[in-house]
């Protein structure tokens, strides 16, 4: 990637953020309009995504420890999200420094770990997402 192609990314990362942080009520108000998790009202056990929504609403409070007993999947993202970001804008100094793991089995062992969470949670209400 270019340094032209770096710094339009560097730029519009923050303006965009900042538009879904000044829109977040609105953002919120469309939560409600979700429909509930299938998988959970017919089986009564949650499904990976259930949480997504109220991980997403507890973000943009900025309670990130309720985000992640929600679902963790979403601050995870976040992160290396930050994580890449955080690279990009070091890149513009010349040194080449990666932040985000880019082993395989880095990968492989997060979604191992990702999906293990995924079943206890539905075993162990301490980790279970907290009702709306």
């Amino acid at each position: 990637m270019n340094k032209r192609d770096r710094l339009i990314i560097a730029a519009v990362i923050p303006c965009v953020l900042l538009m879904l942080f000044m829109c977040r009520e609105r953002f919120m108000r469309l939560a409600e309009l979700m429909p509930e998790c299938s998988v959970y009202k017919y089986t009564g056990y949650y499904c990976p995504g259930c949480g997504n929504t109220r991980s997403v609403r507890a973000l943009m409070h900025g309670d990130i420890l309720l985000a992640l007993r929600n679902n963790p999947t979403l601050p995870f993202c976040g992160l290396i999200g930050l994580l890449g970001y955080a690279e990009l804008l070091i890149g513009f100094s010349g040194r080449n420094i990666k932040l985000v793991p880019r082993k395989l089995w880095f990968w492989i062992l997060v979604a191992v770990l990702f999906a293990a969470y995924f079943v206890v949670r539905n075993f162990v209400p301490a980790i279970a997402p907290v009702p709306s």
